[in-house]
């Protein structure tokens, strides 16, 4: 296509006198259509386009969202208050609070806005209502009649008239209700298509079972809880379904043709859409296609066994009513078996083509039509049918579809790129994704969308009318989360404002004050912009245009340091730092001579104190009074970290502790407090006294499981390995144990080290901290300092890093089976150490384990060469010297071997020795 620019006034003006009105008009046409196609682009846009803000914190457990026309976004929290966002003010005010049963996944769990809310007002929620929603949950739970057989418990569906943000309570017209009980898989999600229908999404409410994270089908008497095909299978229950209804304006409601079943089916409900389901928590559908896409959130079995497959979480798409599979089926129609609680044994798989209901539990038909398959479906582990969905703990969710619309003059929405895609979110995961799909809705591929960005379980994510998308983050554990949050996600179309970073080599100190501001890492993302910077440090007025300017603060004070960054376009971008003028940090060392990084058996070590402060004056003058400096030294068993922190000291963690602070434990688990799961303090009081306690606890990690602490399943995790869990398991039991020892000391004098602190594997931690005056009416100064000393003796499957490496839980230690294989523990000075032991199990030909630091390209302090043993089971050990070397360092241990030599090296540990 030819390009058409018109340039200035003056090309404007020549056309006008000189062209006919018709070919100016084109020309002008053109031009203008031109200005709009820089967004619609077919390419990946870059990440960097893309802007998160927090539109507000103030929300505890939000469940649900919906943005009207004029760009408020309306919300809801699970304990039943609806609130929202006013875009122009940017503050959150309350609607309306609702009555609700909240206990665990139960309260106000789904809700959205009419089609037609401009003109109507109608805004429409699901949520749990019981005659005990005044009891504690506590007092419901453990009552067996009330969790398993309330007959006040229901999943109700309303519709409420907002009048000027405030919800007229008397308004209410209830629609629908369905039946529930207090224990899980409620659904709950609300969500209209182009012709006024609303969807309406209801979990299975059916217990797992305990210990059997596959289909529950336990028909025995008595256990009806326990088995879904009395609502997931069941065409007369309204349970583990998506209803299709829709609404009319007297708060009644009609049939839209096309559902499952016919309105005059005397054994079948004629709101059913789609059944089959599991627990439908996010829902929505595409009002373009009247395509409905829903997350299922599966069982978590982690192995594929004659009763059925592992689980697997999906994501759903249809256009048309049907049945879904549930319990008989999952993923690509995977069959489950029949089973037998009694014998437990597997009876014949479940026939896709003719699923059969025949549970004394069902109401309805016993012949239900043919499953179809999951659209997509992913277990824990990396999926081979969808690899870009990554591995870890699932809960799948269905976002909206996007529609590019070139008549929307917002700057902020997305361009032609996203048009027609489905976005895809994990609860758990923590990532949005982009699903493309053919004209037919076929599955094309999915995309990564903000790949760098980790949302914090993102419970809700809806298009705006400015085309932006908007997301409720649930926060970092299961609830009452402080970072709880609303979020807006815009583009940006051309240009893009600065990123901007603003650091100080200080910033406190005594006046004169000079500090060394710098903006590294300030750039502009357009390649062709040149940024400015403005910065101001005492004054409203520009003090610097340098990017890492000097400036001196003589008068004592609390000053905002602020850069401006403004690129060719005018765009800018603004960050600040404080600078505390008047009082300078105390200097707090501990000075240990020729001390590394280890303690060995029946040492005296010489420690001191080093204190000075420009106010104060100085410890080893008498400036300071020694007892104003608080000296501790702590002693525990088990092999810590120093990992960085806020006040840049270090804070010890165990290898346990560490492993959770990664993984995803935190979102079911607290310390002291329960969430959705027990407390690890709960658990380490139940298991103190158990011997088996660190094996079963690290299996119940990997394979998950139900029963000890109520109908709530654990997650399981495949993907840690044994000792990895081991660890963990450690870890929580070690809480409620008083390994820590403590002992005060002077700023001066020796450590004795006992003959048996190596073989107790203890690690010894000297602290000290001090507090200044003040000075210059400015605020004391705390500082403290820390020194680690660790067993000389580390255990191989503690390493910091590895690669191609498994740990071995029964051998204690690591396997190495490639050449350049390795492992390496960090933050090690070898000061004082002269030789290195290995006890290993080794039965190939000769291999060698390098030493080296720094990187496994590093410099090389040792070598070890192993042999064929004869006794490939017994572990042998392997002393060899190492060169002198001192500082901080991270140490490597690499396997080196032949090409053909396929045997693996057993490390069970590895020794460091005393240079005499």
């Amino acid at each position: 296509m030819p390009t058409f620019t018109i340039t200035s006034p003056h090309t404007l003006q020549y056309l006008t006198k000189n062209c006919s009105r018709a070919i100016f008009f084109l020309i002008l046409g053109l031009t203008l259509s031109l200005c709009q196609r820089p967004m619609e682009i077919d390419v990946a846009p870059d990440e960097h386009r893309f802007k998160k803000i927090v539109l507000t914190e103030e929300t505890m457990d939000p469940t649900a969202l919906s943005v009207a026309h004029n760009g408020k976004v309306y919300f809801a929290e699970d304990i039943g208050t609806i609130k929202v966002y006013d875009p122009d003010s940017k503050s959150v005010s309350v609607v309306g609070e609702l009555k609700v049963f909240s206990c665990g996944e139960e309260g106000l769990i789904g809700m959205t806005l009419d089609p037609d809310f401009k003109a109507n007002g109608w805004l429409y929620v699901n949520r749990t209502m019981s005659d005990y929603m005044d009891l504690p949950c506590s007092e419901v739970y453990k009552n067996p009649e009330l969790r398993f057989e309330d007959p006040t418990s229901h999943q109700v569906i309303s519709r409420f008239t907002v009048v000027n943000d405030t919800l007229d309570l008397s308004s209410e017209k209830v629609l629908l209700k369905a039946p529930n009980q207090h224990m899980r898989h409620i659904g709950g999600s609300l969500a209209f298509d182009g012709a006024g229908n609303l969807y309406i999404s209801i979990g299975e409410n059916t217990h797992p079972g305990f210990l059997n994270p596959y289909a529950p089908l336990d028909e025995r008497p008595g256990r009806k809880n326990y088995d879904t095909q009395r609502t997931s299978a069941n065409t007369m229950d309204y349970r583990g379904k998506i209803l299709r209804i829709h609404p009319e304006d007297d708060g009644s409601y009609t049939i839209p043709e096309g559902n499952l079943f016919p309105e005059d089916d005397p054994m079948a409900l004629p709101e059913i859409y789609v059944m089959g389901c599991r627990n439908p928590f996010r829902i929505s559908v595409d009002a373009g296609t009247n395509t409905l896409f829903w997350g299922e959130v599966g069982p978590d079995a982690y192995a594929d066994i004659a009763r059925g497959p592992k689980g697997y979480d999906e994501i759903n798409a249809t256009k048309e009513a049907g049945f879904f599979g549930w319990p008989y089926f999952i993923a690509n129609n995977q069959a489950y078996a029949e089973y037998d609680y009694d014998t437990e044994k597997a009876g014949k798989p479940f026939d896709a083509n003719r699923p059969e209901n025949n549970s004394p539990n069902n109401t309805g038909m016993k012949i239900l039509p043919p499953a179809k398959p999951a659209f997509i479906w992913y277990p824990y582990e990396a999926s081979e049918d969808f690899p870009q969905l990554g591995e870890g703990g699932r809960t799948a969710m269905a976002g909206p579809v996007y529609h590019f619309d070139s008549n929307n003059h917002s700057s902020e929405k997305f361009p032609s790129y996203f048009d027609k895609a489905l976005f895809i979110y994990d609860w758990m995961r923590g990532w949005i994704k982009i699903v493309r799909m053919d004209e037919n809705g076929k599955l094309i591929k999915i995309e990564d969308f903000m790949p760098s960005t980790r949302f914090l379980s993102p419970i809700d994510v809806q298009f705006g009318p400015d085309g932006s998308l908007y997301i409720l983050e649930f926060g970092t554990t299961w609830g009452a989360n402080p970072d709880a949050r609303l979020i807006k996600i815009e583009y940006i179309q051309g240009n893009r404002p600065p990123h901007i970073e603003i650091n100080a080599d200080k910033t406190v100190g005594i006046c004169p004050l000079t500090v060394n501001f710098n903006s590294n890492g300030t750039l502009d993302y357009d390649v062709d912009d040149k940024i400015t910077y403005s910065w101001k440090f005492t004054t409203q007025e520009i003090q610097s245009t340098e990017p890492n300017p000097t400036f001196t603060f003589n008068v004592p004070g609390i000053y905002t340091a602020t850069l401006t960054v403004t690129d060719t376009q005018g765009a800018t971008a603004t960050s600040e730092i404080k600078i505390k003028a008047g009082n300078d940090a105390p200097k707090l060392t501990i000075d240990m001579p020729n001390r590394g990084s280890f303690y060995w058996d029946q040492d005296q070590i010489p420690y001191n104190i080093g204190l000075t402060d420009k106010e104060d004056g100085n410890l080893e003058n008498g400036d300071i009074d020694p007892a104003s400096v608080q000296v501790y030294l702590e002693w525990m068993k088990g092999t810590y970290t120093l990992e960085p922190s806020v006040g840049g000291t270090g804070e010890l963690k165990s290898q346990g502790e560490k492993l959770i602070g990664e993984s995803d434990c935190r979102s079911c688990h607290k310390i002291n407090e329960r969430a959705i799961g027990p407390s690890f303090m709960e658990v380490a009081k139940k298991y103190r006294e158990d011997d088996k306690a660190v094996d079963y606890i690290a299996k119940k990690i990997i394979s998950g499981g139900s029963g000890v602490w109520g109908e709530i399943s654990m997650t399981a995790h495949p993907l840690f390995s044994e000792a990895d869990a081991a660890k963990m398991a450690d870890y929580i039991l070690s809480l409620t144990k008083k390994d820590t020892n403590t002992l005060k000391l002077n700023v001066q004098g020796t450590i004795d080290i006992p003959a048996t602190a190596s073989d107790e594997n203890r690690t010894y931690v000297l602290k000290a901290s001090y507090t200044d005056k003040g000075a210059s009416g400015m605020e004391p100064i705390t500082v403290s300092a820390i020194r680690m000393l660790q067993a000389p003796k580390l255990e191989a499957e503690n390493f910091s890093t590895q690669r191609d490496v498994l740990s071995e839980v029964g051998n204690n230690g690591v396997s190495m089976g490639f050449s350049s294989s390795y492992i390496s523990f960090k933050n090690i000075d070898l000061t004082m150490v002269d030789s290195v032991t290995f006890k290993y199990s080794y039965k190939g030909p000769e291999c060698f384990i390098t030493i080296k630091t720094g990187s496994p390209n590093g410099e090389t302090i040792g070598k070890a060469r192993f042999f064929n043993s004869p006794e490939s089971k017994n572990k042998k050990q392997l002393t060899i010297p190492i060169k002198e070397t001192t500082g901080l360092n991270e140490v490597f241990f690499l396997h080196d071997k032949a090409p053909d030599i396929h045997e693996e090296i057993y490390l069970d540990w590895i020794e460091f020795h005393k240079r005499p």
